[in-house]
């Protein structure tokens, strides 16, 4: 506008704004007594000095305790960008993602990284999104990650962005394994799609649970379609798959996923300890065992 009247704009914002945001977070952590009072010299300058935990942008920021390659790429920053350009334009965050779950391992990590981005910024920025809302953004995320807003035992339809909540299978013991192998998802629906063929199964398994005396007749009938695509691909899992095959208090057992991990569905949580120690001592690969939990064990709420 200053340009069509003939006068001179200056155009500098970045780096005032970069001076003001920082001085901002540095009186932050003055204040949190996380750092000393600096001297002026050093506002922007000395990068030994900031603050943990504040962040004075308006938009999404992120860090990661290791390299999951570029932030645009990141499901929890591309959830929360994407609330933030459609609901919450005037607002910022910044996300410090510790990754626990092992990232290409076909658990759901970066679902649910996605799914906890949506949920927390929703209560932070006092939106008010109801479940539904939150589901649907994050379906435009990833077909999974619509599952973890809320949770629990579901009937995933569609894309899996389509969700059923079910009543919770809690208290089941399951031993993981993940044998240090990134699987890409998109390798696998791309081989399961063009290569592959299958009998159909019904995989409307639980409909009809009626307690944990059931388990072990429902665990030999758990499936997964993408199972004969993924150990096709990885030499690696199929490899870790045939030198597990008869393992004791085992019940089940399915590819997770895409892959790479394994889960074993086991007798109880006994048997479930046994080998994951057993997997620790041939350095089979990266173990939990692990119960499955209820909505109410993770905080689930559907507003």
């Amino acid at each position: 506008a200053a340009e069509s009247r003939g006068q001179t704009a200056f155009c500098e914002v970045h780096d005032s704004m970069g001076v003001s945001n920082g001085t901002t977070g540095l009186g932050i952590a003055v204040a949190l007594g996380e750092i000393d009072m600096p001297k002026a010299e050093e506002i922007c300058r000395n990068f030994d000095l900031y603050s943990s935990v504040a962040s004075c942008s308006t938009g999404v920021e992120l860090d990661c305790d290791i390299d999951l390659g570029p932030t645009e790429q990141n499901l929890a920053w591309r959830a929360a960008e994407l609330l933030h350009r459609t609901h919450a334009s005037h607002r910022g965050a910044q996300l410090s993602l510790r990754k626990r779950i092992p990232h290409g391992a076909g658990l759901g990590g970066g679902s649910s990284d996605a799914a906890t981005a949506l949920v927390g910024l929703n209560l932070l920025w006092g939106l008010g999104l109801d479940a539904d809302r939150l589901r649907s953004l994050a379906g435009e995320i990833g077909s999974d990650c619509a599952f973890f807003v809320s949770a629990g035992t579901a009937l995933c339809t569609g894309r899996g962005e389509k969700i059923e909540q079910k009543p919770d299978l809690e208290g089941l013991d399951v031993v993981i394994l993940y044998p240090d192998d990134v699987i890409r998802t998109s390798d696998v629906y791309h081989k399961l799609s063009h290569d592959l063929t299958y009998s159909p199964r019904d995989c409307y398994l639980f409909h009809g649970w009626s307690g944990s005396a059931e388990w072990p007749k429902f665990a030999s009938q758990v499936t997964n379609r993408l199972q004969e695509a993924a150990l096709s691909i990885s030499q690696k899992l199929r490899d870790v798959w045939q030198q597990t095959r008869d393992e004791e208090g085992v019940v089940g057992r399915i590819v997770s996923g895409s892959g790479s991990s394994i889960a074993f569905l086991m007798q109880d949580e006994r048997a479930a300890a046994d080998l994951k120690e057993s997997f620790d001592s041939r350095e089979s690969g990266q173990s939990f065992a692990v119960k499955t939990l209820g909505r109410r064990a993770v905080g689930a709420r559907d507003a």
